[in-house]
């Protein structure tokens, strides 16, 4: 019974490493060649701490392997430096010489009635962080009726003046108007905006871009919201957890994350596209629906600062509702700036929480 519950503890170990060394390519390989790249890539974390446990356990009772799924750790360091940043100064200060700029999946606001606190809270949030440019996802906004809150008059009475949005839903029922889609508020004039279609219908939120002069230097803002997953909007009502729901429904997330993040390639193609084609500097920001260890990840990224991992600390987590160590949403730089401070407000007003980024010229 011994050498069984040996040999079966070997087999284990083997088996938890080779998969940790499939995992450390997550970022190389194309959801479409390998459809289960996507699922493996936002448990990175959980396998390298897997391996790491495991391995230093083997040191007790089998040094050999020990060693192996040690070293092999090494292998995984690539995506962990892209997913923990080693940075123990960040505040939120701002320098009168820095841009501050704030992304943040709004939820649509959650609750736009003039009844809930939550629209007030977040609208708080923006003023006690004091950005100069505000880049929502998922963003609503209603006019012509006293019972919702009109988001776009509020950033206005913040001083946000300047307003650019994809519109990518417009309804009119009578006089009142809802518009959704992705937006951009800025304390500081456009000199020209545009709406990039990254879907197949204007029914998804698109890309959005504006120009801006900071310290009599041109630059450009980008934004959008890549595809969500959408994995669990049915179950908003069920009593299982989400472990429950992902081991009853694995099938049907495996092929979920694999269309996803198949149609992700095809979005950020469009947006490298539409970034090559300018010779301004550029910043991209937004909900990428991509964990930073994904293949979606390392191609928008391309030869851009992740603001986080240059000014951020720790894991920088900004969507909390499926596990606790998901970063998804971004701030990438052109390398003509310097990243002075990256931070995420872990408030839970929307399903996300903003990361607000200081940067100055170099």
């Amino acid at each position: 019974m011994k050498k069984l519950i040996q040999a079966a503890w070997i087999i284990f170990c083997i088996i938890l490493t080779g998969i940790f060394i499939a995992v450390c390519f997550s970022a190389y390989v194309s959801p479409a060649s390998f459809s289960y790249m996507p699922l493996l890539a936002i448990a990175f974390p959980y396998f390298f701490i897997a391996v790491l446990t495991v391995g230093l356990i083997n040191l007790l009772c089998n040094r050999k392997i020990a060693v192996i799924m040690l070293v092999s750790l090494l292998l995984g360091f690539i995506n962990l430096s892209h997913i923990i940043a080693f940075n123990f100064n960040t505040n939120a200060l701002k320098s009168d010489s820095a841009l501050r700029i704030m992304t943040w999946n709004t939820q649509d606001f959650v609750d736009l009635r003039v009844t809930s606190t939550i629209p007030s809270k977040m609208l708080d949030l923006i003023a006690q962080n004091n950005p100069d440019i505000v880049c929502m996802q998922e963003f609503t906004n209603i006019e012509g009726t006293e019972r919702y809150v009109c988001i776009k008059k509020e950033m206005d009475s913040l001083g946000y003046k300047y307003y650019f949005m994809s519109n990518d839903e417009y309804n009119v029922m009578k006089n009142v108007v809802e518009i959704r889609g992705t937006t951009v508020f800025s304390k500081i004039p456009f000199a020209d905006s545009g709406r990039i279609n990254i879907n197949n219908t204007d029914e998804n939120e698109n890309l959005v871009y504006v120009d801006i002069s900071f310290k009599n230097k041109s630059l450009r803002i980008y934004t959008a919201h890549l595809k969500s997953f959408s994995l669990y909007k049915d179950t908003e009502n069920t009593k299982q957890d989400i472990y429950e729901i992902t081991y009853n429904r694995k099938r049907n997330i495996q092929y979920k994350l694999r269309d996803v993040e198949r149609f992700h390639q095809k979005e950020v193609d469009i947006i490298h596209n539409s970034i090559a084609q300018t010779s301004l500097p550029v910043i991209y920001c937004g909900d990428l629906n991509a964990v930073p260890s994904s293949y979606t990840y390392r191609i928008l990224r391309n030869n851009f600062q992740d603001a986080f991992l240059e000014k951020g600390s720790g894991i920088g987590a900004t969507f909390y509702k499926v596990a606790p160590m998901l970063r998804i949403d971004y701030c990438f730089a052109d390398k003509r700036f310097k990243i002075m401070n990256c931070y995420v407000v872990d408030k839970k007003l929307s399903d996300h929480y903003p990361v607000i980024t200081d940067m100055q010229w170099k």
